[in-house]
Parts: C-alpha cells; structure tokens; sequence
C-alpha cells in the first residue's frame, strides 16, 4: 500500500469533518422541513411500495446494523406512527415492517432533504470529477468491507501480521 505523506496525515480529520458537517447539515435540513422526529431516514427509504415487507433482521442486513439497532429505530418509528409491524402469513413469529401514509409522506420529503443535501455538497464538481469521485468512494467502501469481514474472521484487524499499512 502506498505510505501517505507527511502533508496528506490531515485527511483523516478532514474526512472526519467532511462526515460531520454534512450530518449536522442534514439534520439541519431535515428540523427546518419539521422531520427531526424520524430519527433513522434510511430505514424509510428500505421500505419501498411493491416489494416484499422487510423483517427487522432483513432491514440490519441492508443496513450494516446490528438487530438491536434497528428494533430501537423501529420502536421510535412506530411510536411516531411512521411505520407498522404486520404478522408474517407464514412465520407468525416475524413481523414485516411496512410505512404507515405518514411513514410514506416523510419518506418522500425526507429523500427531497437528502438530496437537496446532496446538491449542496457536490455543488461546483464537473461531471467528470463527480464521476471520479465515485470511483474512489466505490474503492474506499470496498475496502472498509474487506476490513469488516476480516475482523469478522479473525484474518485481520489492527496489530495483525500481514496487514497493510498506511
């Protein structure tokens, strides 16, 4: 792996920041349109009209979070009367999780925000360096999920032989 220089050691408070400045922008965008109550967007945005309802351990697979996690969302969300937890017809021990009209009118304002967010953040790129950008963010992803299945397998993870370094 290539070493970083001295000037580039920055970039990962600069990635840092980057996150966070476009997490408090959205969660400044989404209290300024009255949905500071939703909580977890990106479980709305899993809940798709026409699909198969999702279980909550389907929606921690899409999402890359433990159960746990989602069933807390998934209270909250229910509780604000976005979504509502419908018996399985063939595992009564399952719940599908579907959007309530509510769930489905923040769903699309929610998504309206993110974009807009979106815009606000690629705002003077050219197509080119937005499509480059892509590619990194794509290798970059890949890499942490290399990182996550290793750790997982105990193949890898800080202070393991055969790791490469920065």
């Amino acid at each position: 792996m290539v070493q970083p220089e001295p000037e580039e050691r920055g970039r990962i408070s600069l990635f840092f920041r980057l996150y966070r400045a476009r997490y408090q922008a959205t969660l400044a965008a989404l209290a300024a349109e009255g949905l500071q109550d939703v909580g977890q967007p990106h479980i709305l945005f899993l809940l798709r009209e026409g699909e198969d309802l999702p279980d909550q351990t389907e929606l921690a697979g899409r999402l890359r979070v433990s159960p746990a996690t989602v069933a807390a969302s998934l209270k909250s969300l229910e509780r604000m009367g976005y979504i509502t937890r419908r018996s399985d017809p063939a595992d009564a021990r399952k719940k599908r999780i579907a959007l309530t009209d509510k769930g489905r009118d923040a769903r699309a304002r929610c998504m309206a925000v993110f974009e807009w967010v979106e815009r606000q953040l690629y705002a003077g790129f050219s197509r080119q360096e937005l499509r480059q950008m892509r590619e990194y963010y794509l290798r970059m992803l890949e890499n942490m999920y290399q990182i996550g299945a290793a750790a997982a397998d105990g193949t890898g993870g800080p202070g393991r032989k055969g790791r490469d370094s920065m």
